[in-house]
């Protein structure tokens, strides 16, 4: 399988969405903590007067800690009819990658859609709207509309 993405990294890993499901790229700034939210909501930004809720992938998956720099980026999705942003250290790049093969058996994470295994490196894609439930994604929802 084969198809257009968004590369970006967490630390120092590389993964991919595709690029359909990624509605806009922003630089990641302005970003307003709220109280009381779930360890892997970062806060919310402000999309051109909407507030939009945004994901720590660092925290979600359980990797290294995020730090925000000048490459930091927000990958603006909509996942179960909603916009969320996903914060991501640096994106990299968009491209078509081929042989997008589904991950091993042993990795049963609904939200890694499939591998690319380049000469130098992997690269991991990830489903947008397996990342959260349908219900973490209501709560986020009230979140900003409190």
């Amino acid at each position: 399988m084969a198809g257009q993405v968004v590369i970006f990294t967490l630390g120092h890993e590389e993964y991919a969405m595709p690029i359909e499901v990624v509605r806009e790229i922003t630089r990641l700034s302005g970003v307003r903590t709220i109280p009381q939210a779930p360890a892997y909501v970062r806060g919310l930004i402000n999309l051109r007067g909407k507030a939009i809720p945004l994901i720590d992938l660092h925290v979600r998956f359980g990797v290294e800690d995020s730090t925000t720099t000048e490459n930091s980026f927000a990958l603006i999705t909509e996942v179960h009819g909603d916009q969320v942003g996903f914060a991501v250290d640096e994106v990299r790049e968009v491209r078509i990658l081929e042989n997008i093969v589904p991950p091993p058996a042993l990795v049963t994470a609904s939200f890694i859609g499939g591998i690319v295994n380049l000469p130098d490196r992997i690269i991991i894609q990830l489903i947008p709207e397996n990342i959260l439930e349908n219900s973490e994604v209501q709560g986020l929802s009230q979140l900003t509309t409190s």
